[in-house]
This record gives C-alpha cells, sequence and structure tokens, in this order.
C-alpha cells in the first residue's frame, strides 16, 4: 500500500513552526520601545527602516557569497514577485508601523496592525479559500484581539492620537503586513526560506535608495557609534525574528502565525514590568491569558481527535 502523503501543517512540525513564531515575537516586544528611545535621539522612522533592510540584506548576501553562493540562485519569473514582497510588504510594513510609532503611540501602531490576522484570516478563508476558517480558528482569532486590546488598554478606553499622516500609516501598517504574510506564504512554496529573506531584504534596501539615496544619508554625518546602533537593531528587530517568522511560514497556516503574533503587545508590558518595574495590571494579565489560550487553540485539531475516538470505539 502507497504511503500516504502528510501535510506539514498536519504533523508534528506545526510544535516547531509556533515556537520559531513565539521566539520571533520576543524580539520584537522589545523593538517598538527601543525604536520609540531611538526616535527621541537622531534617528527617524526613514533611517531605521532603511538600514533595517539595506544592512540585514548586506550580513546575509556578505554570508552566502562566503558560504554558499547557491543561495543566490532564483528562477527569472520570481524576481518580480520577490520585489513585490520585498517592497509592498517588507519595506512598507516596516516604514509604515515604525511611522506610526515615531509620531502616534506605541499602543497605537501595535494594537491596529494587530488587526492584520482578521484580514489575513477572512481573505485567504473565503476570498480564495487557500485555508479553512473553523470555528476553532474564529474563536482564536476572537480571543487573540480581545486578549490584544486588554494587554494594550488596560480595560480602558484608547484614545488612538492619531494625526496628520499617522491616520493613513496606522492601517496601511495592517494591510501591509497582512499582504506580506499571504504574499510570502505562496513563495516559500517554491522559493527557499534563506534565498527568499536575501532577496525580500534586497528589494526593500534598493527601493529606500530612491527615497533616501547615499549622499543624503552621508549628509547626517552619522557616527561609528549611530552605525553600530543601526547594525544592532536590524539584527535583533528584524533579521532573527524575520527569518523566524518565514521559517515559521513554511509550517503554518498565514492565518495561525498572524494570529499568534499577536502576543507581542502583552510580551512587551511583561517585560517592561520584569526588567524596568512597570507596573501591570490584573486586566492586562487576563489579556495575556487570552492570547496565549488562542495559541493554544490552533493548536488543537478536534477532526483528528475525533477520529481517532471514533477508531477506538469501533474496536
Amino acid at each position: 500500500m502507497a504511503a500516504s502523503r502528510t501535510d506539514p501543517t498536519q504533523s508534528s512540525q506545526p510544535i516547531r513552526g509556533y515556537l520559531f513564531v513565539v521566539i520571533a515575537v520576543v524580539f520584537w516586544a522589545g523593538s517598538a520601545s527601543v525604536a520609540k528611545i531611538m526616535f527621541q535621539t537622531r534617528f527617524d522612522a526613514l533611517i531605521v527602516t532603511q538600514m533595517r533592510t539595506s544592512l540585514s540584506f548586506l550580513m546575509l548576501a556578505l554570508f552566502f557569497a562566503l558560504t554558499n553562493r547557491p543561495m543566490f540562485k532564483i528562477a527569472w519569473r520570481l524576481v518580480p514577485a520577490l520585489a513585490i514582497v520585498g517592497v509592498f510588504g517588507v519595506a512598507a510594513t516596516n516604514f509604515s508601523y515604525y511611522y506610526t510609532v515615531e509620531h502616534a503611540t506605541i499602543a497605537t501602531a501595535i494594537l491596529i496592525q494587530n488587526t492584520a490576522p482578521v484580514l489575513v484570516a477572512l481573505y485567504l478563508g473565503f476570498i480564495t479559500k487557500e485555508e479553512s476558517f473553523t470555528r476553532l480558528k474564529a474563536v482564536a482569532l476572537v480571543l487573540a484581539l480581545g486578549g490584544c486590546y486588554l494587554a494594550v488598554t488596560g480595560g480602558g478606553s484608547l484614545d488612538l492620537h492619531l494625526t496628520g499622516w499617522t491616520r493613513v500609516t496606522a492601517f496601511a501598517a495592517s494591510f501591509c503586513y497582512a499582504f506580506q504574510l499571504i504574499y510570502s506564504k505562496r513563495l516559500l512554496r517554491t522559493v527557499p526560506v534563506w534565498t527568499f529573506l536575501m532577496y525580500a531584504f534586497g528589494f526593500a534596501g534598493a527601493f529606500w535608495l530612491f527615497i533616501n539615496p547615499p549622499w543624503a544619508i552621508a549628509a547626517k554625518h552619522y557616527s561609528s557609534g549611530d552605525w553600530g546602533v543601526l547594525l544592532f537593531f536590524a539584527v535583533f528587530s528584524i533579521l532573527i525574528p524575520h527569518s523566524l517568522l518565514v521559517s515559521a511560514l513554511k509550517l503554518l497556516e498565514a492565518s495561525r502565525v498572524a494570529i499568534v503574533t499577536t502576543l507581542e503587545p502583552f510580551l512587551a508590558i511583561l517585560f517592561a514590568y520584569i526588567i524596568v518595574g512597570e507596573s501591570i495590571g490584573v486586566v492586562q494579565v487576563i489579556g495575556g491569558i487570552a492570547i496565549i489560550s488562542a495559541v493554544v487553540l490552533l493548536q488543537l485539531r478536534p477532526h483528528q481527535y475525533l477520529k481517532k475516538l471514533r477508531s477506538v470505539s469501533a474496536h
């Protein structure tokens, strides 16, 4: 009898995928606060966004040029798609998010971007029907969004503080992030993870060169210390976590990955409590429990459980 083909999303691999997303979120949880501090010095959203992707690309390109040159090989027909995800996914998401962080509040930026799981789940579940939209996933989605709101607001009302361009960038961050997850998932069916990352970062960096060319950057007279800060931020805010996110997309449905990323605001608050000594309320803890419950729910497979139960009862 021929061996049955096993879908990676139905094997033990999803556990690894969920772990990748959670670790990525741990890195992201501290990034927004660090970025806010950077914006209060001599950095702005443009240079931070540009250097995150550009420096990440240079590090990956140098590493693979020295160790594994076949990683650069890609079918020409895939180049336009990689350019699209690099510009409209990576670059647009990062800039719109950090612009909102700089000119509004971290809470506003995080809360609005975390509506992306709804867009991903609805689009893939009802429009393209690439994924199933189960009751379990719907409950997890509600728990995650509700928990995110409680974690960010503490249960009170939230003044979004949206003025000027942040009225656009806050919601653009959500749409672009949803697009990035969906489009990345499709490309990763044929493109290796590291090749995907290198080209996505590369096209994002190339795009920013047209917006903020080298001579404009040189005119800012950044010191070696400034470049060290930008390099450090690039590694810990995008290179490591985005590598984990993309690896998770290889193993999980895009909607599941999106829902797990709603852990970010609660972890950010938890780190602030542990490291800085900031207060954390009961409502925020409840929000965190709700998000964690959503993540646990996503790992349940009721159909497989019922199938096993029927098999046992039949004997």
